[in-house]
């Protein structure tokens, strides 16, 4: 069986259900999927899909720590909830096959790693590319 590592955070949620793509793709959160054992698995992303040329999808995840989320719904709290196991062990590949539910225990911000210089933010541009950010564009046009 061959298989396809999809890292493009577009085509990626475009192979998720609904919201489940949007936010957990591309974002750090604190989110949850429900399994088909009835075990929560905590998550913060999804950073990768593999496809097979079967269809079956597996999603690579970063693990929250386990346990029960702080503040959640009182029928929620029987659930066994599933992390990281170890310190440090933070990575996971989930059969998408396996999800039932997602949810999101808090909202969700961009998953920003400030020394990758390949992704740009806003309005900031590489500098080796010639061009300068929005706040150095403006301080450059009063001073």
């Amino acid at each position: 069986m061959a298989w396809t590592r999809i890292t493009d955070p577009e085509t990626v949620t475009g192979m998720l259900p609904a919201w489940f793509g949007r936010r957990m793709v591309g974002l750090r959160g604190t989110f949850g999927l429900l399994l088909t054992t009835g075990d929560v698995l905590r998550l913060t992303s999804i950073s990768a899909a593999h496809q097979s040329s079967e269809g079956i999808v597996l999603l690579d995840v970063l693990l929250d720590e386990a346990g029960v989320p702080g503040g959640i719904d009182l029928a929620w709290r029987l659930k066994h909830f599933l992390g990281s196991p170890v310190q440090g062990a933070s990575v996971a590949t989930v059969n998408l096959a396996h999800v039932v539910a997602a949810i999101e225990f808090t909202v969700a911000e961009m998953a920003v790693n400030p020394g990758d210089r390949a992704v740009v933010f806003g309005d900031e541009i590489d500098e080796d590319r010639g061009v300068h950010s929005t706040t150095e564009a403006i301080g450059q046009a009063a001073g």
